[in-house]
């Protein structure tokens, strides 16, 4: 029976299946692409970059001067706060407590000791008390003896004032009966200068030595100051004083036991018990000339240098390791922070948070983590990583709608750069605004506003929300913003994306930078109202976003040409610029090239509506016109728009003809460098042959080689080198070219014919893959195609045949399409 040797269908359908090929996975195709590795390599780049400056700082403090604060702000752990007055006031009494240093005046004693030492030689070189030096003999509280009578010495009755008798004849009584002389005892002063010149004797000096050694050490001991640092030190808060001997080695004193040197009394006193030691007769004099020594020179002297540094040593070690009494203590779950709206606040402290109450905050912040890195230490690595995994999933968004919508950037990695560093520096100028002190969170809308500029201009409105919504996002999650603050910043993003869809005046970007402050300061009001937030607070957050969104517009329209180089674009501003007849490229080619300057100007008419109709950029696609053909410049001749007779090509083969058709593109590439044409019109030069065939050469270089019976010819070498159009401008400016030329060409251009040209030539780029590169769908081309067929039978309208014409119209008719083998 026919069931017999027939496999089931279920089995069969199983062989068919393994025997097709597997499709590759998404993230194999995605990969096999050109460009997909370096794109990687940068996307792993930015999300090391931005998740590194949305984790740091770890845990910041999310509180700031004057913010509005809804509840109590309490304590979470027990914590001290170093008070600084009472710190400062600490570190002035260690200060004032720290000894001062005082060091052996070694030279003064010194010159007691050399001093005494020498006396006795001094004064037995004098040979008399008399002719001892006086100043020598007031140090020695010597006097020298006074000469007196001897007469009245001896009788100390008689008056000194009675003249003797002297007359004549008269026996002078004194001379005639002299009376013996008398001694007189040594005074004080002679038997103290006796024994000093007795010490002078070898046998003496041991005694002497002896003497002096004893004095030397009481002298050390006598702590004898200058009287103002005397006075000083006694009204320092310090009880003591460090005294360095004559050996270096340090002492501690009571204050109390220094003695100024105007106090006379106690140095009398020291004096003359220091001098205990010495001979009684000399013992005054000792005493005499130690105390005049010491009137004038100090035993110790004060050492700035050391006490100084004894007290920066006190205040340093203050500073650094604070006592207890120099904190002030707070309890867990004690109010820190009064919230805004409790009515128990003053009236100036219901302005927010101050500074004293947002340093009280930091203090508690920093040690709740502390402890919560000793009790819980996994719980800050988990906020990390989860923070991490955010910045991550933004970036995957982001590279998702990269992949599906623009997979250019993906092919271009230099594009792929600039867009990362843009959205880096970004991300980066909000974190330099939350490090510096008193910026309000809401003035990151500027950074979010410049970018949704920047990416409409470079790219289009789509791209920019998509990518600027991702960026509001990971601003938000690096400021630990919250919801309002994310709708804040997604309004100044959709205001701006919307308004700067094409930039045609300067003035442009300050009106709608003004319409934007205007937008999120009232969805930012609306958002505070709608939390409850008192209007005195609102309206600072409303103030500095509106500035932040002013600020955007400004600074938008100062960089706007470093953009457009950096970038490769041309805003709207620019491409007028470039309209303008008296520029120097155009000038030259309406000079040299009239023809092609003719058709660039139909061509642009013909792009402008064309691009506006699909909701390209009909500006950029109209002046992109003007300039595709500018390299026909160098040989106008050769192209059939400026030929007025000859044809030149007839003298040609076909390979030389191609070469000079061909080398168009390069020369207006050369042109447009030369001329600093914007990077943004290059492409239309480049592009607006992509890679089709010069079919009128190719195929009279074929029928040639038919005749000659040689190789056929090679069909690349007569083809543009491309590249294909990227954009949708570049690609309506192909067809357009294609289509304006071919109707050109022909005798009776009706709308029936101009319309089947027109459809024949899209179809044949279609089939051709020129369309590949860029972005165009068939509805999109059906649109162009229509706007095209409806300029063109504007252009070349059916006009009365006069009798003159009829000839030349036949002429035409028989030409056919024969003259038209430039291929625009």
């Amino acid at each position: 029976m026919w069931p017999i040797g027939k496999k089931n269908i279920p089995q069969r359908r199983l062989e068919i299946r393994r025997s097709a090929p597997v499709a590759p996975s998404w993230f194999v195709r995605i990969f096999r692409k050109p460009g997909a590795a370096g794109s990687l390599a940068i996307a792993m780049i930015f999300f090391i970059l931005a998740a590194a400056m949305s984790i740091w700082p770890a845990d910041p403090l999310p509180y700031r001067t004057g913010q509005y604060v809804s509840w109590d702000i309490t304590a979470r752990e027990d914590f001290r706060v170093l008070s600084v007055p009472l710190l400062e006031e600490t570190a002035r009494l260690a200060r004032s407590s720290t000894p001062a240093t005082f060091r052996l005046n070694k030279s003064a004693l010194e010159e007691i000791i050399a001093g005494l030492e020498k006396m006795p030689a001094k004064l037995q070189a004098a040979k008399t008390i008399d002719k001892v030096p006086p100043l020598l003999l007031k140090e020695l509280g010597l006097e020298v003896p006074k000469k007196t009578d001897p007469t009245p010495a001896a009788k100390p009755d008689a008056k000194p004032n009675v003249k003797p008798d002297t007359k004549p004849g008269k026996k002078n009584p004194a001379k005639t009966k002299p009376q013996p002389r008398q001694k007189t005892p040594p005074t004080k002063s002679q038997q103290a200068y006796a024994a000093w010149v007795a010490l002078a004797e070898p046998d003496a000096r041991a005694g002497l030595a002896k003497a002096l050694g004893k004095l030397r050490e009481k002298l050390t001991r006598y702590y004898i100051v200058r009287a103002d640092q005397a006075a000083r030190q006694q009204g320092r808060t310090a009880r003591h004083v460090v005294l360095v001997g004559a050996s270096g080695k340090s002492q501690v004193q009571k204050v109390v036991n220094l003695i100024g040197q105007d106090e006379t009394q106690r140095l009398g006193d020291l004096a003359r018990e220091a001098s205990a030691h010495f001979d009684p007769a000399i013992r005054s004099g000792v005493g005499s000339y130690i105390l005049a020594k010491l009137s004038s020179q100090p035993m110790y002297l004060y050492d700035a240098t050391k006490s100084e540094s004894d007290k920066k040593i006190s205040v340093q070690s203050i500073l650094k390791t604070p006592p207890d009494s120099c904190y002030k203590h707070y309890q867990r779950g004690q109010i820190l922070a009064r919230s805004s709206d409790s009515p128990t606040l003053a009236k100036e402290e219901a302005a927010g948070l101050s500074e004293a109450e947002l340093e009280l905050l930091l203090a508690e912040h920093a040690n709740h983590l502390l402890v919560e890195g000793q009790t819980h230490p996994l719980r800050k690595w988990l906020r990390l990583s989860f923070r991490g995994l955010l910045v991550l999933l933004l970036i995957g968004m982001l590279c998702t709608y990269i992949v599906c919508y623009a997979p250019h950037i993906i092919e271009d990695n230099i594009r792929g750069l600039k867009l990362a560093a843009m959205l880096l520096v970004m991300l980066a100028i909000v974190r330099g605004m939350e490090l510096l002190p008193n910026i309000n969170p809401h003035a990151s809308v500027v950074a979010v506003c410049i970018a949704g500029v920047i990416l409409t201009v470079s790219y289009d409105q789509r791209f920019a929300l998509a990518v600027g919504s991702v960026l509001a996002a990971m601003v938000v999650l690096q400021i630990r913003g919250d919801l309002a603050l994310l709708a804040v910043l997604l309004a100044g993003l959709m205001s701006m994306v919307f308004q700067v869809r094409e930039i045609r005046n300067r003035s442009k970007l300050l009106v709608v930078s003004l319409i934007t402050a205007a937008v999120v300061f009232v969805v930012n009001l609306a958002m505070a109202t709608q939390a409850g937030v008192l209007w005195r607070f609102s309206l600072g957050d409303c103030l500095w976003s509106a500035a932040g969104a002013l600020l955007a517009g400004l600074l938008v329209q100062g960089l706007l040409p470093a953009i457009e180089h950096i970038f490769g674009v041309a805003t709207g501003s620019t491409l007028l610029e470039w309209c303008d007849a008296s520029k120097p490229l155009l000038k030259r080619l309406a000079m040299e090239s009239p023809g092609t300057y003719n058709h660039s100007l139909q061509l642009g008419a013909m792009c402008g509506a064309a691009a506006e109709t699909i909701g390209a950029r009909g500006l950029l696609a109209r002046v992109g016109a003007y300039y595709h053909d500018i390299g026909k410049i160098n040989k106008p001749e050769y192209f059939t728009e400026n030929q007025a007779g000859e044809n030149k090509h007839e003298k040609l083969n076909p390979a030389m003809s191609v070469l000079i058709i061909l080398g168009h593109v390069k020369d207006g590439l050369e042109l447009a460098r030369k001329y600093n044409l914007p990077v943004a019109l290059w492409e239309f030069i480049g592009t607006h042959h992509g890679t089709t065939l010069v079919q009128y050469f190719y195929h009279t270089a074929t029928q040639q080689s038919e005749t000659d019976k040689a190789p056929a010819p090679d069909e690349s070498q007569f083809r543009y080198p491309g590249p294909k159009p990227h954009s949708k401008e570049a690609a309506i400016l192909m067809l357009a070219d294609a289509a304006e030329s071919s109707i050109r060409a022909m005798s009776e251009p009706t709308p029936t014919r101009i319309a089947a040209q027109v459809h024949a030539v899209v179809t044949s780029r279609l089939e051709d893959g020129q369309f590949d590169d860029c972005e165009l769908t068939l509805r999109e081309v059906h649109q162009i195609e229509d706007s095209l067929v409806k300029s063109l039978c504007g252009m070349y309208h059916g006009r009365i045949a006069y009798p003159s014409q009829d000839k030349e119209n036949a002429n035409k008719k028989q030409n056919g399409e024969a003259n038209h083998h430039d291929a625009t």
